[in-house]
């Protein structure tokens, strides 16, 4: 097969980010043992971490341009209506412009309220301590029960479920998570959910770390001796500080492990409305549910993860103070909108969540900025709406169509070379891809996002004003509603859970459906205009993975219709279990640098399905993309011959994961996220590819891990 050397500008800028990003060593490094190095050491030397960010990443520029893009949407006049097709690289029909022109007024408000900070400034607190203001009347403590440290009697049970359902409604979670979703086992019925919360620290573990929680005890003593609603309260902020701290400190003790929290075969309890008051009487869920169901509703059923958990945290609070349980209460409030107001009150609250990521506290991020997520958070369909026709393509969109259904096609053929799984398994996990929904870049219905009187009319019920603070309040109360209104509705097969510009994709499965929005569907993941190793090696993976998810440790528990069943043999789940083990094994021997220069281990058991979907990913795309190119031509890009277009696949993939990261950030994420950090995500999947191995002609061609 002939190839040339691609001189087009895309190719050009595609040629010279992979070889700034490569180490300047590159040609005398062993990539089989230093691949990431080899990869990102570029990309690590020329970029440092933003000063009001946590970490950079290739994900991160991505992200970048898309907030470039987003930003010039956002400070723009509406186009006129041939501009408004003209700048559309879909070249969409023209249509009545009242409509799209209203949205993007709303879309225009929304964001300019957000950078009216002179408004901002004048306005205070003052709404904040409105909604503080709600909490204490409706679950109230006199200075008499202040001064005795009066504890919950079983006359304040009533005005504790009241509060608990005030707070639902005004977004802000308490003692546990509130929401509704499908029923796994019944996934065409949509059914409330209780889950553990309560915790202000991302986990439980981090109450261990005297030094954060010494940081958090001041964090709440400051924001109690300005904003505890009485002269009494705030008068004992160091002593209620200290005892929130305590109370969440056992809350910590009783909440469940977060693999476990991931893992339906021990989370998945159907249950009772009034099972849910019963597990915790002090809590009273039963009557919260029943205030935010919609009327009429009468399905009793419920997903209760964790009864326990309730039963413990109702047993915590019948021996704590009135006093703790509104202080906490309060300070749950003000955790949630502190951002929403500016004051030196809550400048404590946003700078804590500096300081635990390592970045300085007195650092600011430009105003734009946080008014992009403003403007995301509250109309993010609109927004979406004006981003697609700036940076996505129909053709893109068919693009990306074409490889999903490739790795569909490559997952399948892996399925049945299998060994160890039994025939009628392979049938069913056959179905089961064949029945995966693909969404690619955006919406087309609930709501279609390309049609201006269906967006207008998704939003009618939230009122946008001036207020950048009332519009916050407003998208998630309307939100609030929304999730509770699909009690007794079928299951929005249509619904996306991110937004277009959103840099990321996901697998849902109660829907069998893999999600891609546009805004991973960019430059250098992603380009209609480059040689095919290039999409397949970075987007394909990331295809890959999500459609792997269908089949990892918690994936391969729902069926090819997305329903939580027993669907495998016995002796294809003992066989998966060694290879899972395997994986375990695997990372939970990859370490990073802790506090004090102790090592810290990733969690083999909590990130196992993501490192399982990366390498499950990377097969099924490496195999679609050399399935594909038989008999097409792909084109050299310059300035890379020393590379094979194999090699430069997995090129496209490592640096894929190219970052870099706070060491206070790191050491969150490996105790709560379900993911590797990304130097282990290119260095375990890796070790488990034998096409890499292969490729790079490694001593060693046998995968340490292989399912797929």
């Amino acid at each position: 097969m002939s190839s040339s050397i691609c001189m087009t500008p895309a190719c050009i800028h595609a040629a010279s980010q992979i070889l700034y990003n490569l180490s300047p060593d590159y040609k005398t490094m062993d990539p089989c043992t230093n691949f990431d190095t080899l990869v990102c050491s570029g990309f690590d030397d020329r970029n440092d971490i933003p000063a009001d960010s946590s970490q950079y990443s290739t994900l991160s520029e991505v992200s970048d341009e898309g907030q470039k893009i987003l930003r010039h949407i956002l400070e723009s006049s509406y186009p006129e209506a041939s501009k408004h097709s003209s700048f559309s690289p879909r070249n969409l029909a023209k249509r009545d412009g009242s409509a799209d022109e209203e949205s993007f007024a709303t879309l225009k408000r929304t964001y300019n309220a957000c950078m009216n900070e002179t408004n901002i400034e004048k306005i205070g607190v003052a709404p904040l301590v409105t909604f503080i203001g709600q909490v204490a009347d409706s679950f109230p403590v006199s200075e008499e029960e202040y001064e005795n440290d009066a504890t919950l009697a079983e006359g304040d049970y009533a005005a504790l479920s009241d509060t608990i359902l005030l707070m639902e409604k005004l977004g802000v979670t308490s003692f546990e998570n509130l929401g509704t979703s499908p029923d796994e086992k019944n996934p065409d019925v949509v059914i409330p959910y209780v889950s553990p919360a309560g915790l202000t620290l991302s986990v439980p573990e981090a109450y261990q770390d005297n030094e954060t929680v010494a940081l958090l005890q001041g964090v709440f003593e400051e924001v109690f001796g300005s904003l505890l609603p009485t002269d009494p309260a705030k008068a004992a902020a160091s002593k209620l500080a200290q005892a929130v701290i305590d109370l969440e400190k056992k809350i910590a003790e009783v909440t469940p492990p977060a693999e476990d929290q991931n893992d339906i075969t021990v989370y998945y309890n159907i249950a009772t409305i009034d099972d849910a008051g019963k597990v915790g009487p002090v809590l009273g869920l039963d009557k919260v549910i029943k205030g935010l169901v919609p009327e009429g509703y009468n399905n009793d059923t419920l997903q209760l993860t964790f009864p326990e958990f309730i039963g413990n945290v109702s047993d915590i609070l019948t021996n704590t103070p009135k006093s703790t349980i509104q202080s906490y209460l309060i300070a749950r409030v003000i955790f949630q909108y502190a951002s929403y107001v500016d004051g030196p009150e809550v400048k404590p609250v946003n700078d804590f969540g500096k300081v635990l990521s390592g970045i300085d506290p007195d650092t600011t991020t430009e105003r734009w900025k946080t008014c992009i997520d403003a403007a995301y958070s509250t109309v993010g369909w609109i927004l979406s709406r004006f981003y697609v026709e700036v940076a996505f393509s129909e053709k893109a969109k068919q693009y990306g169509d074409s490889i999903i259904v490739d790795i569909k096609e490559q997952f399948i053929s892996k399925l049945k070379g299998l060994d160890w799984m039994d025939d009628e398994v392979k049938k069913l996990a056959e179905n089961k891809v064949n029945n995966i929904i693909q969404k690619i870049g955006y919406p087309t219905a609930s709501p279609n996002i390309m049609d201006p009187q269906a967006l207008q009319d998704y939003y009618k019920d939230l009122l946008i004003t001036d207020s950048y603070f009332n519009n916050s309040a407003a998208a998630i109360a309307w939100g609030v509603n929304g999730t509770w209104a699909s009690l007794g509705e079928p299951v929005d097969r249509d619904a996306w859970g991110m937004y277009a510009p959103e840099v990321n994709a996901y697998y849902n499965p109660s829907g069998n459906e893999i999600v891609f929005p546009a805004g991973i569907m960019q430059f250098p993941i992603f380009s209609v205009d480059l040689p095919s190793y290039v999409s397949y090696g970075s987007f394909g993976a990331v295809a890959g993975h999500e459609l792997s998810h269908a089949f990892d440790n918690s994936g391969s528990h729902f069926d090819e219709n997305g329903k939580y069943a027993d669907w495998w043999t016995n002796n294809t789940l003992e066989e998966f279990g060694k290879r899972t083990e395997c994986f375990v094994k695997q990372y939970d021997n990859f370490t990073i640098e802790g506090k004090d220069g102790e090592p810290l281990h990733v969690n083999g058991d909590l990130t196992q399905g993501e490192n399982i979907a990366d390498a499950g990913g990377l097969s099924a795309a490496f195999g679609a993309w050399q399935q594909n190119r038989n008999g097409t031509f792909d084109a050299d890009l310059p300035g890379l011959d020393y590379f094979t277009h194999e090699q430069l696949f997995y090129v496209f993939f490592g640096q894929l994961w190219c970052g870099k990261m706070r060491q206070e950030a790191a050491i969150q994420r490996i105790q709560s996220d379900v993911h590797s950090p990304g130097k282990f995500r290119v260095l375990g999947t890796l070790a488990n590819s034998r096409g890499f191995r292969e490729s790079f002609d490694c001593p060693v061609k046998e995968p340490t891990c292989e399912l797929w």
